[in-house]
């Protein structure tokens, strides 16, 4: 994909679960540095090209046609920081008036960093796939653990507001996977675990596995909540 701008594939232009507490927009960028067996994005992951690509002059249109009552943008992917160009997307969005969140895999923490301090997003949202011994498992490719552990440790420095997530899939993950990243992340001001919905996955085998109950999300969810020092949320 060329480098001097970022593909954008889609727009919700209304969402009331992407930016926790807000109505929101949502733009998805194409194309991921990640292969999660779990990934319910796939078109996104894996056929990026068969997507029509959406004009940032075009989407700031629909947005700003309703900016009265949507004034937050949430960017996510695919993956949005394997583009060179976004923080030029995001100061197009903030020059137009916008919150801006970002949803990251964490795979680029001096793309996260730069965003922070440039002023250009106003919210992070990180997934942490597992622990990060074995990040390979939960990712589907090899992945530089360092560089997780760096946007990790950026990201509870508070310079900007943030929560990590942690999507539980069964054959996957064990409550100690879920226990080890709490641990990891205690010190966070937002730790959310959320339940696999096994739609459109990345892998197809993955449709056939059943999420975990709600009584044992709801048992997950009350350990965490006794590691992690900030205030968590269900979904």
């Amino acid at each position: 994909m060329p480098s001097g701008r970022v593909p954008i594939k889609g727009l919700i232009e209304t969402s009331f679960v992407d930016w926790r507490g807000s109505m929101s927009a949502v733009l998805f960028t194409g194309g991921c540095n990640f292969r999660c067996p779990f990934c319910h994005n796939r078109e996104l992951v894996e056929d990026v090209h068969s997507l029509p690509t959406i004009a940032l002059r075009t989407a700031l249109g629909r947005l700003t046609a309703q900016k009265d009552w949507v004034e937050r943008v949430v960017v996510t992917g695919g993956e949005p920081t394997i583009h060179p160009a976004l923080p030029d997307t995001m100061k197009s969005l903030k020059d137009a008036g916008f919150h801006v969140k970002l949803d990251t895999n964490g795979s680029n923490p001096g793309m996260v960093r730069d965003l922070v301090e440039q002023g250009l997003v106003d919210y992070v949202a990180m997934d942490v796939k597992g622990p990060l011994s074995g990040y390979a498992r939960w990712c589907g490719v090899n992945v530089d653990v360092g560089k997780i552990g760096e946007t990790i440790s950026f990201l509870m420095q508070g310079k900007v507001s943030y929560e990590f997530r942690m999507t539980v899939v069964p054959v996957l993950h064990k409550g100690e996977d879920v226990y080890r990243v709490a641990e990891t992340l205690k010190a966070a001001e937002l730790f959310v675990v959320q339940e696999f919905r096994p739609t459109n996955t990345l892998d197809p085998n993955f449709t056939a596995i059943r999420p975990y109950s709600p009584e044992e999300m709801g048992t997950l969810r009350r350990v965490v909540r006794s590691i992690v020092a900030g205030p968590q949320r269900p979904t």
